[in-house]
């Protein structure tokens, strides 16, 4: 069913204000249950809201020997995750502007973000920045051509690489669509994803300790509102990785009908499924310690083999269709 023109306008807004909009509370709701799994109390789910207030209203202090890549790359970085919203049906399909890039310009937009923070890391000179954008970029050398592998695995049984057509593909199955092939690519994708957001057991973002931070490293040197924009795209980036996944392994519930009611009990739905993901996230890093820095080639290497399997078993089961 094909929306209207101003139907596709209002999901499209509604995209951005979901995902804006809960992605400070997911990571509050992601450090509330690892707080409570660990047996503290956890700060309040408002926090991340309060601080980005503060950070808001503050100037930004620039080192004197900082360069311009410093003063935009919070905004180049932020705006590069911004572009990759449109590429996720989050809750009706076809999704708005979906079809106008698919996952390998998502990858290469999440890439160009990492890039450029890693990029500015370096610009005022600071030793920590130096170390954790040169390790930033040597997960990301690691988990890029896995993210591309993931894809592939995800979308051959659906013949394309764009979410919108893998998710139509698995909501037209119904269960069905859960097969073999889907659950070893959801295997290597969880993989990667803690690879790519920096989670536990790859990165600890709640350390200062200079042996081990690697996201902390590179936004030693911001303050104010450009480490509100940082502070705000980690959340953010999580969150996309998390709906991208629940796009494509568990597509169930996306609407593919404009009515009124069925968009606002999809919305619902993946607000429930994002909280979901984010508690098993949490759950997951409560249960784990943090990894020696060369021990993410073997979490890459093991995402490789799932992906593989997956892409194997595509073609000799059919991928379930």
């Amino acid at each position: 069913m094909t929306a209207s023109v101003p139907a596709q306008l209002v999901a499209f807004v509604g995209e951005y204000l979901l995902v804006l909009g809960l992605s400070p509370l997911l990571l509050a709701v992601l450090g509330r249950v690892k707080a409570r799994t660990q047996g503290r109390v956890g700060p309040p789910l408002l926090q991340p809201y309060r601080d980005l207030w503060k950070l808001i209203g503050k100037d930004a202090v620039y080192s004197k020997s900082a360069s311009w890549v410093t003063r935009y790359a919070p905004a180049i970085s932020f705006a590069a995750l911004l572009a990759t919203v449109p590429l996720i049906p989050w809750f009706v399909l076809p999704s708005p502007l979906g079809t106008f890039g698919d996952l390998i310009v998502l990858v290469g937009l999440l890439a160009l973000s990492r890039f450029i923070t890693a990029l500015a890391a370096t610009d005022a000179g600071s030793t920590f920045g130096g170390m954790g954008s040169t390790r930033e970029m040597w997960m990301g050398a690691l988990a890029e051509p896995v993210f591309l592998l993931v894809i592939f695995a995800f979308g051959s049984p659906a013949g394309s690489t764009q979410a919108g057509a893998i998710a139509a593909r698995g909501v037209s199955l119904g269960i069905a669509y859960a097969s073999p092939p889907l659950l070893l690519a959801i295997v290597a994708y969880v993989l990667l994803l803690l690879v790519e957001t920096g989670r536990l057991p790859i990165d600890n973002s709640a350390t200062h300790l200079e042996l081990t931070m690697v996201h902390e490293a590179m936004v030693l040197e911001y303050s104010g509102r450009d480490l509100a924009l940082l502070e705000w795209g980690r959340g953010f980036k999580l969150a996309i990785m998390i709906g991208l996944l629940i796009a494509l392994a568990a597509p169930w519930g996306i609407s593919t009908s404009w009515t009124l009611a069925l968009v606002s009990l999809a919305v619902g739905i993946v607000v429930i499924k994002l909280l979901g993901a984010h508690v098993l996230v949490s759950r997951l890093e409560a249960g784990v310690a943090k990894w020696r820095l060369f021990r993410v080639a073997d979490l890459t290497t093991l995402a490789v083999v799932f992906a593989f399997g997956s892409l194997a078993l595509t073609y000799v089961v059919g991928g379930g269709a």
